[in-house]
């Protein structure tokens, strides 16, 4: 197949898995001069920018210094990680019962700022919108059984299983970082922040995967399109004879010529 330029591959994967959303594309910048646009002069979180660009079609640019929420900036490697959460107390109370579960809920939480602050700046816009860059992460709000399919087009040549986030904490970002460092996708759970502040409906998952990824995932689902004939939604069997209370049962005398 002919390379595949964003905005095919946008619209495929939309028109095929049905999409409610767009598709977002993340690119984080180690000199934040190299943004392509200023951000806001007010503070943001990254999952409002991320729903900005997927129910808006809006661009924007963050740097850490006007962000509230620390954890997506270390998740992301904007900040280091601050020791609260690596020692597990950030957590507490909150969601573990002491600070041991804490730290090892934090460690479980992916997180670039663990290895110290490694970017100055992020742009998130719908992903054909990058015109003249490509992004680093692709991000897609999907359904579980949208994601399924995402999961199909990833494996469709190799086999391997897709990681899935399984604490549930800062899960988009976290899987923006790991997406980015480990070149892999993952499946997060969105956080209590991102339904808070990013809009998550309570039947989304995150799916991230590198942009490089991408073409291979579009290609692969019209390889799986043609063997099924739609991936979604998955049709239901209904080639069999039901079986109904007798009241709503034909009988043989509702066929007679009367």
């Amino acid at each position: 197949m002919a390379d595949l330029d964003k905005t095919t591959m946008a619209r495929r994967l939309t028109e095929v898995l049905r999409l409610d959303t767009g598709i977002v594309g993340v690119k984080l910048y180690k000199d934040r001069k190299d943004l392509p646009r200023r951000p806001y002069n007010w503070k943001i979180n990254i999952c409002q920018q991320v729903s900005a660009a997927r129910y808006q079609g809006r661009a924007s640019a963050g740097t850490p210094d006007l962000m509230v929420c620390a954890i997506g900036a270390a998740c992301t490697g904007l900040i280091k990680t601050p020791e609260r959460f690596t020692s597990g107390k950030a957590p507490l109370g909150r969601y573990v019962a002491d600070v041991e579960a804490g730290r090892r809920f934090m460690a479980n939480t992916y997180k670039v700022g663990d290895a110290g602050k490694v970017y100055d700046g992020i742009f998130v816009a719908p992903v054909e919108g990058f015109t003249k860059e490509d992004p680093d992460v692709v991000v897609i709000y999907a359904n579980p059984a949208q994601v399924m399919r995402l999961v199909h087009c990833c494996l469709h040549e190799t086999g391997e299983p897709v990681k899935a986030d399984t604490v549930a904490e800062a899960a988009l970002c976290s899987s923006i970082g790991f997406a980015l460092k480990e070149q892999k996708p993952i499946i997060g759970f969105p956080c209590a922040g991102d339904r808070t502040f990013g809009g998550t409906q309570k039947d989304e998952l995150v799916f991230a995967v590198p942009y490089i990824l991408l073409e291979t995932i579009v290609e692969n689902m019209e390889s799986l399109l043609m063997g099924h004939g739609q991936l979604y939604p998955v049709a239901p069997f209904n080639n069999y004879t039901p079986t109904m209370v007798p009241a709503y049962t034909m009988q043989p005398e509702d066929l007679e010529d009367k």
